[in-house]
């Protein structure tokens, strides 16, 4: 029997660093992190600050883990070699070598979810168009060609984002449309949350699962057999986050999406563990939800501020 993996949000390195909460190595278990950490920690200004809470509690980094043709196998693995300094020092050397830009579709995220405006938006095919063509510039073809499927393709790519903004964007009309009007599925509580969900939303939706509602069985896998249930989790937070159910409005604002896209992942990573520790309610929320949904045994577990009090975790979890 291994550790218990116990999976810490990023708000919980900042309540330590804050003196708030107070966590340290445990010898009967283990506090991991991912390299979503990294992409947070990489967008804050105290880098060092965070490293040092990571090395303080000997926590330890869980990675997906990959096939030979760099697919995600639906496993991940603990790395108990190496710091927290020396793992985010290649994760900055590795990624600076990749030009793709995570954001380039915020802009179609943002407005989908009732935010944004038409100027990004509208720039977004040329954009990606210019990404491409960048990414493609080193590969044994014929740019010439490339280019000529891409300009064809722009002109589709704009016509669809002209008839999302014709549409509009208002989702407070979308969320009535599928609770009925009456604020049906940010209401939903107790047990069994998603399929309480699709009994309100399914009849709406005719011709396809739950689970494919959801992003646990998408149409196009992509090459995979199966939909890795880490990229299902992923994908049914965006959905949870159009629908309204444990959404906030950071969700709306292109600056805040990087935030949003590591809750998600965050929830997807503790997937892998025993427990995920967080301060963010909404998280916690819909971890319970998606785990329960899924059959996964991960535990979330909530911290709760409390003024003038230092936090204290009691973390009883079994054993792997």
């Amino acid at each position: 029997m291994g550790k218990p993996l116990v999976y810490i949000d990023q708000n919980i390195i900042g309540l330590i660093l804050e003196g708030k909460l107070n966590l340290s190595k445990q010898s009967e278990l283990y506090w991991v992190y991912s390299k979503e950490h990294f992409a947070e920690i990489r967008r804050s200004a105290n880098t060092d600050h965070y490293l040092s809470v990571l090395e303080s509690i000997d926590a330890k980094l869980i990675d997906l883990e990959l096939n030979s043709d760099w697919k995600i196998t639906g496993a991940a693995q603990l790395i108990e070699h190496s710091t927290p300094i020396q793992h985010y020092k290649a994760y900055i050397e590795a990624t600076g070598e990749v030009d793709v830009s995570d954001s380039l579709f915020d802009p179609f995220q943002v407005w989908v979810n009732g935010g944004g405006d038409e100027g990004p938006l509208k720039e977004l095919p040329e954009k990606l168009y210019e990404q491409v063509l960048a990414l493609a510039i080193d590969l044994p073809v014929e740019n010439d060609s490339l280019r000529r499927k891409l300009e064809n393709l722009k002109p589709e790519f704009s016509n669809v984002i002209e008839q999302m903004i014709e549409q509009g964007n208002d989702i407070s009309k979308t969320r009535i449309a599928m609770s009925d009007g009456n604020g049906a599925i940010g209401g939903i509580y107790g047990e069994n949350q998603l399929q309480q969900i699709w009994k309100i939303i399914g009849p709406m939706c005719p011709g396809i699962s739950c689970d494919q509602f959801f992003g646990f069985d998408p149409i196009n896998k992509q090459g995979y057999e199966s939909w890795p249930v880490y990229l299902g989790i992923v994908g049914c937070c965006a959905v949870m986050d159009i629908i309204g159910f444990q959404a906030e409005k950071k969700c709306r604002r292109i600056e805040k999406l990087p935030n949003v896209r590591s809750d998600a992942n965050h929830i997807a990573m503790g997937a892998f563990c025993s427990a995920i520790l967080s301060e963010d309610r909404r998280l916690i929320k819909r971890a319970k939800a998606i785990y329960a949904y899924k059959g996964i045994s991960t535990t979330p577990l909530l911290i709760e501020k409390q003024a003038d009090k230092l936090m204290q975790p009691i973390v009883n979890v079994p054993a792997d």
